[in-house]
């Protein structure tokens, strides 16, 4: 390597170390900016909530007659102005919150459909908790996806007649199940479970809604009825709302919050809604939405391994409405919380029906393309118009058919290597005999930089000339990593965020191939990089791209790259999948051992022409009579016409 070489690795090294402490400092700024905001609309709602607590404290679901009996005429009083102010005159009356629990009291229910566990209340006919019952959370706790300690999920929103905005969950609703029953979905397959909420005396003006569910499906049905709604709704328009995310499952929530999108689908358009998109990152905290009109097929939001869908069934919605915001984690990074609701048109004002499918899944391909509706590209990936085709048509199914018959994904990923390694293997030949030569070449090259080393120009012309010469392209030896390098990305994607992978365990201290597999945590950080956890296959990893450099590496001049490329691959892949890891330490040692091969087994090249070993001279270029001209000739020429 030259001193304009070196001189230019270490500039660039300087600019890349600036650049990353500029950056540092700046997202420090903004970190510090963000939690000045933060406190700032903390504050803001604290009074307000710490009134409304205040309020709801005295008032919510007296379950002793002793204690209502003491509660004061002015708390009292507190209460019923409170639930008028939010529900007003209309509504405020079916809150459960003022209601007597012997009277009213809440009844939960179980479903059991066989994938999935469901619980109910009448207590605005929502539910509380929904169950993957295949899944697991990082500390063996089953996942539980409903984010029911804040609000139950899954309700209508409108407008009352007097102006107030009514969410269905604030009211009860009488059911038709006793409290804590269980329903089997496989032995009872008929079974739907029906609220209701009447609003007048003579049961003209109701709400009805109707739950009915698959057995062996992550999916339920649910049907709403509003009779004489032009009564009690203005505008003649509701909402289905879910109202926030899904709940978090793995060890490392903000990088799981990372994943965390909502969407719409029209059929023609597919919207991407992410509040943490650079043109996004400097908004408030109070959030940011998007208000759709025209039909809509369905609304989504996901986190990083599981998705909720609302499908509306019998006829489109008009319009979806999507919110988002972001907020602080105390230790570091962001979660992300989504609401999404689809905005439904009451066509019959005498008794208005609309039912829909509601989807709770995980985010596996198999699952949501089985549905015919486009669900899948809910799938996103960063360079999606590259990484999708990838992963979809070619990853996906090849660890498919081969965990159709090895149970063990770790297996999987090593066939896979093995696989690619195979397919990759003329290109890899070429590069190892170009590599070869180029070794036979150095004495000559190291002549033609002694003979030129005053004119640049001069010497690029001549070191090209011997290249074409021999028929050497020094820049084929990138092309392997260059075909890889869109592999390895989508491997990098499929890993960390389709559920295959997700606490798949391979052997020993390898106990999930979607998450680094950490063998000890480092009392520091490592600067720059802020690293503080060590892979065990990371680590391997870099081992043996240090084994095939010294293997490769044919100029002594180039010692320097042998070392640094290891390094920083190393650092850069400790934060990545071990899956992606296997891949790559198996990649390498295959490369090693077909290294050895070529140069310790095979029989050795043959000796370089004679051409080779002459004393090196300026040549003319050949003309077109001569022979096509390769793309060194073209170089050629264009350093000789520079020079002219």
């Amino acid at each position: 390597m030259d001193k304009r070489s070196v001189l230019a690795f270490v500039i660039i090294g300087i600019i890349l170390v600036g650049w990353l402490i500029y950056s540092s400092q700046v997202q420090q700024k903004k970190l510090e900016e963000q939690k000045r905001q933060q406190y700032l609309s903390d504050s803001i709602f604290k009074l307000t909530d710490t009134v409304k607590k205040s309020v709801e404290k005295d008032t919510v679901k007296i379950t002793e007659k002793v204690k209502r009996d003491t509660i004061s005429s002015a708390a009292t009083d507190s209460a019923d102005n409170y639930l008028k102010n939010t529900l007003g005159s209309v509504f405020y009356k079916y809150s459960y919150k003022l209601n007597d629990s012997d009277k009213f009291p809440e009844k939960n229910i179980f479903i059991k459909n066989g994938l999935s566990n469901l619980q109910f209340t009448n207590y605005g006919a929502a539910m509380m908790r929904f169950y993957p019952v295949e899944f697991k959370q990082w500390n063996g706790e089953p996942v539980q996806l409903v984010d029911w300690k804040k609000k139950k999920e899954l309700s209508l929103l409108f407008t009352s007649k007097d102006g107030k905005l009514i969410d269905t969950r604030d009211l009860y609703f009488n059911c038709n199940y006793n409290p804590e029953d269980t329903v089997d979905i496989l032995t009872d397959k008929d079974f739907k479970l029906r609220y209701e909420l009447i609003l007048s005396e003579d049961s003209t003006q109701k709400i009805t809604i109707t739950y009915s569910f698959i057995p062996d499906s992550y999916e339920f049905d649910v049907l709403y009825s509003l009779q004489n709604s032009n009564k009690f709704i203005n505008d003649n328009k509701y909402q289905v709302l879910w109202s926030s995310s899904l709940n978090l499952t793995e060890y490392r929530s903000d990088d799981e919050s990372n994943y965390s999108e909502a969407y719409a689908y029209s059929g023609t358009e597919f919207l991407d809604f992410d509040v943490t998109t650079p043109n996004d990152t400097a908004k408030s905290y109070f959030g940011e939405k998007k208000d759709i009109n025209g039909t809509t097929d369905y609304v989504s939001s996901r986190n990083k391994y599981f998705g909720v869908f609302l499908i509306p069934f019998s006829r489109k919605s008009d319009g979806a409405y999507l919110e988002g915001n972001k907020i602080l984690l105390p230790d570091k990074g962001f979660k992300e919380n989504y609401s999404i609701a689809l905005k439904m048109d009451i066509r019959n004002d005498k008794i208005d029906t609309a039912d829909f499918k509601i989807l709770l899944a995980p985010m596996d391909y198999k699952i949501l393309s089985s549905y015919n509706m486009d669900l899948e590209k809910t799938m996103r990936f960063p360079l999606d118009f590259i990484v999708r085709p990838i992963a979809i048509y070619v990853i996906l199914p090849f660890f498919y058919f081969l965990h159709s018959f090895i149970p063990n994904y770790g297996l999987v990923i090593i066939v896979f290597a093995i696989a690619m390694k195979i397919l990759l293997n003329p290109l890899m030949k070429k590069q190892m005999e170009s590599m070869k030569k180029m070794g036979q070449l150095n004495p000559k090259m190291t002549e033609i930089r002694e003979k030129y080393k005053d004119d640049p120009s001069k010497q690029n012309q001549a070191i090209m000339e011997l290249y074409r010469k021999e028929k050497i392209n020094p820049a084929g030896g990138c092309l392997p990593m260059l075909i890889q390098l869109p592999i390895l990305y989508a491997l990098f994607r499929v890993f960390s965020s389709t559920i295959e992978l997700r606490q798949q365990p391979f052997i020993w201290w390898i106990k999930d191939l979607s998450v680094p597999d950490v063998i000890f945590t480092l009392p520091f950080k490592i600067p720059l990089f802020g690293i503080d956890q060590i892979a065990g296959l990371a680590t391997l990893m870099g081992i043996t791209m240090f084994i095939q450099q010294k293997m490769t590496t044919v100029d002594p001049k180039q010692k320097m790259l042998t070392y640094m490329m290891p390094i920083m691959f190393t650092l850069l892949f400790y934060t990545l999948p071990s899956g992606l890891n296997l891949y790559y330490f198996m990649f390498n040692l295959l490369s090693i051992a077909q290294q050895y091969y070529q140069t310790k087994i095979k029989k050795p090249l043959p000796e370089l022409p004679e051409a080779a070993k002459m004393t090196t001279q300026t040549t003319r270029p050949r003309t077109i009579k001569e022979a096509k001209k390769s793309f060194w000739d073209r170089m050629s020429d264009m350093q000789k016409k520079y020079k002219k």
